[in-house]
């Protein structure tokens, strides 16, 4: 169970921080991506994406895959405030 819980939190860490870095970094001019649904529609695929992985091993359960998925969310929805807050150039300047 404690290592479940660790590759969990290791997902969700790391598909957060994957995906705000892509979407602030590549996304920014793509306005779907900005859209209330994106972070639905990412999570939901990133859970589809790794249920069956999660199936394949041992170690990695349903638990993993749902934080990977919530992590890949998170990550597009902080992106987008991300985007929000900073000029064309990517600047915080006003």
């Amino acid at each position: 169970m404690g290592i479940e819980l660790l590759l969990a939190g290791g997902a969700a860490f790391g598909g957060y921080k994957y995906t705000k870095r892509f979407v602030v970094r590549k996304l920014r001019f793509l306005p779907k991506a900005r859209k209330k649904a994106a972070p639905w529609l990412a999570g939901a695929g990133a859970l589809i994406l790794a249920a069956p992985l999660a199936a394949a091993l041992p170690l990695i359960g349903g638990l993993t895959a749902a934080a990977f998925g919530a992590g890949v969310a998170g990550g597009v929805y902080a992106g987008d405030r991300e985007i929000e807050g900073t000029n064309i150039w990517g600047d915080r300047r006003p």
